[in-house]
């Protein structure tokens, strides 16, 4: 059996549907039966109860030859640092407490210059705490690029004011992944089971792609080709994310997590086993289109 942790959530539910089509036997966990009854319906078995408490997550965690670890994001936490810990603590705790010898660990990239307060600095500080597991335990913490569904938050100035916007700078190359990417290869990795050791994997998406060249591709997409790209402030932003409902905690790691990728902090040499296969072009075409067309 695998366990799936957070698997209400995007990219838990993904993988735990590409382990079930897989022929694999999944337990899903989460903190609301109601948001697990789709994989309920597809075979899963579900166990309810919080990511905090350590001897429900033991028990869950007790007899699987996999588990898939997820720290979940929480916009409103207070101190994202605390939440971030505190989430980590309780599932190393379990995987000690259930003697969990496979592990995989959805991470982030830039985690190696984390150490500034960035919002994924939870995630390097967990990267640190399975990799002090006994040598019997292999870990291999998969580090995805930007998320592509994170577009979605774009959706109202692309149809109000034909822009995309966000801090980074327009002529800045990066990476961009669809979710479901990240799952298959969490999912394969769950089933082949063949890494040893202490590792990580890199996750960069299809291609590199400037802001410019994102919002090109979009508007090109959706029959909109003027759409362009602002550049704004970091401050424009974290006030944005706060008029949103995140809380300061949140957005002030979100802006030291934008520095550090328009300093480059978050590059990685491309290889054949990092890319991955869906396009933005892709993306943009069967996954934002519709929902654009429906606001």
């Amino acid at each position: 059996m695998i366990v799936v942790t957070g698997a209400t959530g995007k990219l838990g539910s993904k993988t735990a549907a590409e382990l079930i089509r897989r022929g694999k036997k999944v337990k899903a966990i989460g903190r609301q039966a109601v948001k697990l009854e789709a994989l309920e319906k597809q075979g899963a078995l579900i166990a309810v109860g919080d990511m905090l408490d350590t001897s429900f997550l033991t028990n869950a965690f007790e007899g699987a030859e996999g588990v898939l670890l997820i720290i979940p994001p929480n916009m409103q936490a207070p101190d994202v640092a605390v939440f971030q810990q505190s989430i980590g603590e309780a599932l190393l705790k379990a995987v000690k407490n259930a003697g969990t010898k496979n592990i995989v660990f959805i991470s982030s990239l830039g985690t190696e210059h984390a150490g500034n307060g960035s919002l994924v600095a939870g995630l390097a500080d967990q990267e640190k705490r399975l990799n002090a597991l006994p040598a019997a335990v292999n870990v291999i913490s998969l580090r995805p690029t930007g998320f592509m569904e994170n577009l979605f938050n774009q959706i109202s100035m692309i149809k109000q004011r034909n822009i995309t916007s966000s801090p980074l700078q327009p002529d800045l190359a990066t990476g961009i992944i669809a979710i479901q990417d990240i799952a298959a290869v969490a999912a394969d990795r769950l089933v082949r089971l063949d890494f040893k050791g202490k590792t990580s994997l890199e996750l960069l998406g299809a291609m590199d792609y400037t802001q410019s060249e994102v919002a090109a591709v979009i508007g090109k997409t959706i029959g909109q080709p003027d759409l362009s790209y602002v550049q704004i402030s970091f401050e424009e932003q974290k006030k944005a994310l706060m008029q949103y409902g995140a809380s300061e905690s949140v957005a002030a790691a979100m802006t030291i997590m934008w520095k550090n990728v328009n300093a480059g902090l978050s590059a990685v040499q491309r290889t054949a086993e990092n890319t991955t296969p869906s396009t933005l072009e892709y993306f943009a075409g069967y996954v934002l289109r519709p929902l654009i067309e429906r606001v």
